[in-house]
């Protein structure tokens, strides 16, 4: 059984970012857009593991909403509380990227709390990714992913800033991305940073 996720916004641009953050996290699902729960019922067959819904369309579709509230997660501009109440789980869309790419990872971590891999998968994946990454360039990552300039990690490693960015490019072309929250999501997966870090 392939699995679905469903974004469901009037903002295209919103949506978007969003299916690049989750495809990023959890590559093996599918996740599909609308813009409406009408279109959602209209072409979409089948169920989908979890909803991402802007706070207005869930207020205007609760009806749709609360049989699905533990596959629901309700996109707010803020804290939720309203939603909260309803007894939703919500996502403050309008946090920096670092703070929302962490409260990400700790809904993914509490409704999957064995992680996206078995054991013998992760031991696996973390030696691919020893065999990508150099352990400098894990740490420059790392660094990086934190929030450290080039001096600061240069200070930090006691190597040169021109060592730095040498790693930092590596790292971008070694990974296709130079998004922060790309190299974030990555960091975090294969255990380089911690979330608690973020």
């Amino acid at each position: 059984m392939e699995h679905r996720i469903a974004i469901i916004d009037t903002n295209s641009l919103s949506n978007i970012a969003l299916q690049s953050i989750l495809t990023d996290m959890i590559p093996h699902v599918e996740i599909e857009i609308f813009q409406s729960v009408q279109a959602l019922q209209d072409k979409a067959s089948g169920d989908f593991v979890h909803y991402f819904a802007s706070s207005n369309i869930v207020f205007n579709s609760m009806d749709f909403f609360v049989p699905l509230k533990r596959k629901t997660i309700v996109l707010c501009q803020g804290d939720g509380k309203i939603m909260h109440d309803y007894g939703f789980r919500t996502l403050n869309v309008s946090q920096p990227e670092n703070l929302l790419l962490k409260e990400l990872f700790m809904l993914h971590q509490s409704g999957h709390p064995h992680g996206h891999a078995n054991i013998e998968e992760q031991k696996t994946e973390n030696e691919e990714v020893a065999a990508l990454l150099s352990p400098r360039e894990q740490e420059v990552l790392k660094y990086v992913v934190l929030g450290y300039f080039n001096k600061e990690i240069a200070d930090k490693l006691h190597i040169t800033m021109a060592t730095v960015a040498f790693h930092r490019n590596n790292i971008s072309e070694k990974l296709g991305s130079r998004s922060l929250g790309h190299l974030t999501i990555y960091a975090v997966m294969h255990g380089i940073v911690r979330i608690d870090e973020l």
